[in-house]
């Protein structure tokens, strides 16, 4: 459609450049020399103006006047017979023979100028009410009247250099438009990307909206490369943070082998086997951290399959919950809840919450699972020696957004980032908040059959 009005919209300028070259042709034309020449032209005497002068002899006619008109006249009566007539009235003029005589282009001018024999016929009553005719012979001289002939290649000429002077102007007009729009697309490529803005595009429609569009590109360009730095930075951080999770397990299995090596020979059975239960944890805490960075890797992929079925949260929540003896938790609501997701994943989510509660809290988790029209709530709660603000909060959802105090207790940094990508695999979110020295953590599911 905006096509076609751009058709139209171009149409309509043409049409106006003919219709401008063609007036302003005529114009120069018209005033100028331009191989004209002066025509004579001859005319006479119309019948208009001759039948004025017959009703008005014919009225005198039958007032007993005698009439005066510019030609020669005779009254006939309907049976051909002559009445009465002026001297020089023709004797065999015959009101048939007149009609055969008058022709239908004797009063029409003409370029010669010759003496026209005009005649003219008019029905009468005559004064015994009978019916009669009122005809009239007229010798009339042309009159001269002279006009001036344009030169039609001169005119032509013109037109058409007009048309094209009016079609470069208007060529230059739609390219200074193509130009607008040619900047702002090369704004798109400039680095850094320019701030100033330009003048509005001026012109059709369909040339304001291309260019509101090209904005809105440099718009969402200019936010995609900062998204790009920001995004830059953040595995700068990223890697900063992975290098130091893992340097750390690493340099102390390193050094205690290291010792290992050396003191082989001096350390008893107990010290040796003390030492190898320590590099056994310090690998196991490395195979924990790499295992949890593939499952955060895995889970970042939106083609990350994911197998739904039907299970009982509730159950599946007792379950975990038995994996950590060390913790008393406490289940609050119904005493089944179905939901639809992928279990391996529903598991891994419980299992990063618990630990998350055992590593950062002080105890008395609470595990709350509500089941309402919105969707079904998961609500983990523990206490903690601190409230936390909703800016410290929202850091820990992104990998590694803990401190490093709270890293040192020995977390990843990266367990909640895992839970948040589980619950954008089920198309729910997870919600972070701290009060009354709690930290709460609030897993909505949408009801998915």
């Amino acid at each position: 459609m905006r096509r076609i009005k751009l058709t139209v919209w171009m149409l309509v300028l043409l049409l106006l450049a003919a219709v401008l070259s063609t007036a302003l042709a005529w114009l120069l034309a018209s005033q100028l020399p331009l191989g004209t020449k002066t025509v004579p032209r001859y005319y006479y005497t119309t019948e208009q103006e001759v039948v004025q002068d017959v009703k008005r002899d014919i009225a005198r006619y039958e007032n007993g006047q005698s009439p005066n008109g510019p030609y020669e006249w005779a009254v006939y009566s309907a049976d051909s017979r002559r009445l009465d007539a002026s001297d020089k009235f023709p004797e065999d003029l015959t009101p048939s023979r007149l009609l055969a005589a008058q022709t239908p282009t004797e009063r029409e001018p003409s370029d010669i100028g010759t003496i026209r024999t005009l005649h003219h016929i008019e029905a009468i009553s005559l004064p015994n009410g009978a019916s009669g005719f009122f005809l009239t012979v007229q010798t009339d001289k042309p009159r001269l009247n002279e006009y001036q002939i344009g030169n039609s290649n001169a005119f032509f000429v013109l037109q058409v250099v007009l048309f094209i002077l009016f079609l470069l102007l208007l060529t230059r007009w739609i390219a200074g438009l193509f130009r607008e729009l040619e900047r702002r697309l090369e704004r798109l490529t400039v680095e850094p990307p320019p701030t100033e803005s330009l003048p509005p595009v001026r012109g059709p429609k369909e040339f304001k909206l291309f260019a509101q569009s090209i904005e809105r590109i440099e718009q969402e360009l200019r936010t995609l490369r900062m998204r790009d730095q920001e995004r830059f930075v953040e595995q700068l951080r990223l890697i900063t943070s992975l290098s130091h999770d893992l340097r750390t397990p690493l340099t102390s299995i390193q050094g205690f082998i290291q010792w290992l090596t050396e003191k082989h020979e001096t350390l008893s059975a107990t010290e040796r086997a003390e030492l190898l239960a320590i590099v056994i944890r310090q690998s196991e805490t490395l195979a924990a951290r790499i295992d949890e960075l593939f499952t955060l890797a895995k889970l970042s992929n939106t083609d990350y399959p994911v197998e739904r079925i039907s299970l009982d949260l509730v159950t599946l929540t007792e379950q975990v919950l038995e994996l950590f003896p060390g913790i008393d938790g406490v289940i609050d609501g119904p005493p089944h809840v179905t939901l639809f997701a992928d279990p391996m994943l529903l598991r891994r989510l419980l299992e990063n919450l618990i630990r998350n509660a055992t590593l950062h809290g002080t105890g008395d988790l609470r595990i709350s699972i509500k089941d309402e029209a919105e969707g079904i709530q998961l609500i983990c709660s523990n206490a903690i020696e601190t409230t936390y603000t909703l800016e410290e909060l929202n850091t820990w959802l992104t990998p590694f957004g803990t401190s490093d105090a709270s890293r040192s207790s020995g977390g990843s940094g990266i367990g909640l980032s895992i839970v948040q990508q589980i619950m954008a695999r089920h198309a729910g979110n997870v919600a972070l908040t701290s009060q009354d020295n709690r930290f709460i953590v609030t897993c909505r599911f949408p009801h998915i059959s």
